[in-house]
């Protein structure tokens, strides 16, 4: 694996946290973004295709010359069947250049599917099922991908509310022969975890003990809730205790940790509060002062 630096703690951007973010008061040690929603696709073929406010562009200036930012994409569609959009590896990669991120990441999913008519957009991550033949046409991709970005490239285990039959190999298998391809490495959700447990998906011990956390580069905490007899990753509110508790089990084994992200919804903010933002990335930190729990 590439060796990249341990940056500690971050929260993932939201607009809300604007003005702490521009205060002596913000919190993190590093901030993470979404770039698909701080830019206006316009969609294949247009010109100018990408329109980026000149407010975001400006926000993001700041934010490089005093703390790391990491992307975190949702729009790459990795997973598709058809080709990668070319366009959009474009610029994906401008902004991964511009922004210095040390490493970048995505879902181990797909979220465009080709039709007669054209790419259709499912508006949210997929899972791709859990087959040989998804490694086959994932990892090429992720060494195009690591060597046109020249960062390592994270992939982001998935929720699921149900298994798919008669697949013949587990995700942790999948994510372990993933990062054989190119500078490839692991974002651990436990959240997501939590979540395939909550739902009588899968086991957490199980799955921990079959990934291989030498690769884990990066870890996302949330918070949850039910709906309809599910708990769903809604992003909203604190982390749970059982997540605090998979994250103290599983931070010390990761020996090339580069960081763990508080993901929250810009909505919730106003229930969380600076104070509780603060007690989320103090309470992480803990979990990183465990010895080994993060890259030197």
């Amino acid at each position: 694996m590439v060796h990249v630096p341990g940056l500690g703690v971050g929260v993932l951007y939201q607009p809300v946290l604007d003005p702490l973010l521009r205060s002596a008061d913000w919190p993190a040690d590093y901030l993470e973004i979404i770039p698909d929603t701080l830019w206006h696709d316009a969609g294949r073929g247009a010109h100018p295709r990408f329109d980026v406010q000149h407010g975001v562009r400006s926000m993001l200036e700041s934010v490089r010359e005093r703390m790391p930012i990491l992307m975190h994409g949702i729009g790459l569609s990795i997973g598709s069947a058809g080709p990668l959009d070319e366009e959009y590896l474009e610029q994906f990669r401008s902004w991964a250049d511009w922004l210095e991120c040390p490493w970048v990441s995505e879902h181990l999913a797909y979220s465009m599917a080709a039709t007669d008519e054209g790419p259709v957009v499912a508006g949210l991550t997929l899972p791709v099922p859990l087959e040989q033949s998804t490694v086959d046409l994932i990892g090429p991709r992720l060494e195009l991908l690591s060597g046109l970005l020249g960062v390592p490239v994270a992939l982001e285990n998935n929720v699921y509310y149900f298994r798919t039959p008669g697949e013949s190999l587990s995700e942790p298998e999948v994510l372990n022969r993933l990062c054989r391809w190119g500078a490839s490495s692991i974002l651990l959700d436990v959240h997501n975890l939590y979540v395939n447990v909550r739902n009588g998906v899968l086991e957490a011990d199980a799955y921990l003990k079959e990934l291989d956390l030498a690769a884990v580069r990066e870890i996302h905490i949330a918070g949850g809730m039910e709906i309809d007899n599910f708990y769903v990753d809604a992003h909203s509110g604190l982390p749970p205790a059982e997540v605090w508790d998979l994250l103290d089990a599983v931070a010390p084994q990761c020996g090339n940790l580069g960081g763990v992200t508080f993901e929250m919804l810009g909505s919730w903010f106003d229930t969380v509060g600076g104070d509780g933002l603060n007690a989320v990335l103090d309470r992480a930190r803990k979990s990183l002062a465990a010895p080994e729990g993060m890259a030197p």
